[in-house]
């Protein structure tokens, strides 16, 4: 007799099961999915101990009449497909015909249904899938599903389920990807008999947003809308400030489908290049259309993972789209001002303000801004985002005024729009005017604009200006210069394979060094840039970014990790004290840079008290 034998069918199906369902959040997902492909325009979900107990989802879409609601727990059964063909232009979010007895197959099931034209519905009763009960009944229009006691005949998977409340976060972060992928449904979302979750269907997306993450990140977000042939882009991406430490809040649909793909968020996050400090993440909701035959749906169980042709060149367009919304949009951040101040902390130095009257004469250390040449503007530049530099000084200035900015005020909801509104870049200048005041504690420029105050961190202000100074040129930066007397180094032997790995790239970058016998080596020549500003120290950090980074980086990185470097090394630095006239310069320079809002490490240059800010902290509004 052979060895190979045909499962019974109860077997297959559990077996299917573990490719489908691999959590309650998992039927959450393909239950909804085929409420939206209903139709529907109100679903609600109701979970108990994390949908570890009970899992309840109800619509009112188009229903089934008795016949299908049977056949619809046959595996691979579907209304959504008809043939092989079919796969090529995939429109709905299922199709395999696999969710529903493999749901059944390893729970409690019951269902009732019923169509627009029905005067009585249908309901099923299925234990693990086998059906026990086909009855007619009343039921509204729609359909309601109910799965109890989830993995009660294959104890092996339920004992690896997590507790209660970590399945319902499951849940709750699937009902919030519809929430903010169809805005123009309503969803309502119940744990415990705790609402968790809800929203109006007016197909706004920022207020879906709202609902999901709060208020005050929809208003921090900025719209997104670009095409390029049939291919759309839709959305809101997060400013700088928004940055989170993982990418949990990165959110990207096509075709109304929510997909995991790595390439696209990449995409999105080298728009923030140098924006966003090492191991933060922006966020982003992000909608894109396709024809369907260009992306293949059908190469996971649980569609989550898709597959794009490679002639679409989309991480490109997005990468430009994405750029150009940031280029175009102020990205100062607002204060945050804490109430209460940490008990048993003091400044390690007092608090100093220096307010210098106009024009006078600098202060110790002079020059360090004023003999630096004025960048370029360049029309190229600006043809691509838009910059507004810094205004000239003339007799009659802007005045400041500080009236409340209601629109702000972080108690209000966010305004109700309509999916047009959706779609428009939000209206904001790019760089402020300002005028510098003074210094406080030799290290931020308390500034004044026509919306309130600015405090500016001089170093992060500095290293910016220092660094696309050296990017537009770096062969003039990294050429080499020979040394008159030579640094010798003594290097740990990590440090020793590290640099012999690299030793070529690092004189591509203008350091030439020779091996001086057993682990010191020495350096005679460095890049010319780096004369005055520790070319020692610089080349040792070199060593350390080879050393965490050494099967990811490329020359052109290297290259700028370099001119990062030597920008840090040269700017004006804390306690470095300023004239009036090099604040003013300084100001000058950086409204004329690409990105004056953050420093080459992401940190901000600049932070914004609105006049509503300041009035209520004096208390002048409450």
């Amino acid at each position: 007799m052979g060895k190979i034998v045909l499962l019974e069918e109860h077997v297959a199906n559990q077996i299917a099961a573990g490719e489908v369902v691999e959590r309650p959040a998992s039927i959450v997902k393909e239950l909804v999915e085929n409420s939206i492909d209903a139709g529907s325009t109100r679903i609600e979900i109701s979970v108990i101990d994390g949908g570890l107990s009970e899992i309840t989802v109800s619509d009112n879409g188009s229903g089934m009449d008795p016949d299908d609601a049977v056949i619809a727990f046959e595996r691979h059964a579907t209304s959504k497909i008809s043939n092989a063909a079919d796969l090529e232009n995939i429109t709905t979010l299922g199709f395999r015909g696999e969710a529903l007895p493999s749901i059944a197959a390893v729970s409690r099931l019951t269902l009732r249904t019923r169509t627009a034209g029905s005067i009585s519905g249908t309901g099923l009763v299925i234990e693990g899938g086998n059906m026990l009960e086909c009855y007619e009944t009343g039921a509204p229009q729609g359909t309601q599903i109910t799965v109890k006691d989830l993995f009660f005949n294959t104890p092996a998977r339920k004992k690896h389920m997590r507790t209660p409340n970590v399945e319902a976060g499951h849940v709750s972060d699937v009902v919030n990807k519809f929430a903010m992928g169809y805005p123009g449904i309503s969803f309502q979302l119940k744990s415990n008999g705790r609402i968790i979750l809800k929203t109006t269907v007016n197909g706004s997306l920022r207020d879906s947003i709202a609902s999901v993450y709060g208020t005050d990140m929809a208003r921090n977000m900025l719209a997104l809308e670009a095409s390029k042939g049939i291919t759309t882009l839709q959305g809101y991406i997060g400013k700088p400030s928004l940055s989170r430490a993982s990418r949990s809040h990165q959110t990207v649909y096509i075709n109304g489908r929510f997909v995991r793909n790595r390439i696209i968020c990449e995409a999105v996050e080298k728009a923030y290049h140098g924006m966003l400090m090492n191991g933060r993440h922006p966020v982003f909701v992000i909608r894109i259309t396709l024809n369907p035959s260009e992306v293949d749906v059908n190469v996971h169980p649980a569609k989550t993972e898709v597959r794009l042709l490679d002639r679409l060149d989309l991480p490109g367009f997005i990468t430009e789209e994405v750029s150009r919304v940031l280029g175009s949009n102020r990205l100062i951040p607002a204060a945050v001002i804490s109430r209460k101040s940490p008990a048993g902390i003091k400044p390690e130095t007092p608090f100093q303000a220096s307010w210098e009257p106009e024009y006078t004469t600098p202060a110790a250390d002079p020059g360090k801004i004023s003999e630096i040449p004025e960048l370029e503007y360049r029309a190229e530049a600006a043809a691509s985002i838009p910059l507004t530099p810094a205004e000239p000084k003339t007799a009659t200035e802007p005045e400041t005024v500080l009236e409340p900015e209601t629109a702000a005020e972080p108690e209000a909801a966010v305004e109700p729009e309509t999916a047009a509104r959706d779609t428009v870049v939000d209206p904001e200048p790019v760089f402020p005017w300002l005028r510098p005041l003074g210094q406080i504690n030799a290290t931020f420029i308390a500034a004044r604009g026509t919306d309130g105050m600015y405090l500016i961190d001089q170093h992060a202000a500095h290293e910016r200006i220092l660094y696309e100074k050296f990017m537009e040129r770096p062969e003039e930066f990294t050429v080499s210069e020979q040394l008159l007397f030579p640094v010798t180094l003594e290097l740990t032997h990590q440090e020793v394979q590290v640099l012999n790995d690299n030793i070529v790239t690092l004189a591509d970058l203008g350091f030439i060094v020779e091996h001086f016998g057993g682990d010191s080596f020495i350096i005679r020549a460095i890049p010319a840039a780096t004369v005055k500003y520790g070319a020692k120290e610089i080349f040792l950090d070199l060593l350390d970014y080879f050393s965490h980074n050494r099967y990811k980086i490329s020359g052109k990185a290297l290259k700028e990790k370099l001119l990062i470097t030597m920008a840090c090394k040269s700017a004006i630095k804390a306690n470095d004290r300023l004239g009036m006239p090099e604040m003013e310069s300084l100001l000058e320079q950086l409204a004329t840079t690409r990105n004056p809002y953050t420093c080459p490490h992401g940190r901000p240059t600049l932070i914004h008290f609105s006049g509503y800010d300041l009035e209520k902290m004096f208390k002048r509004v409450l």
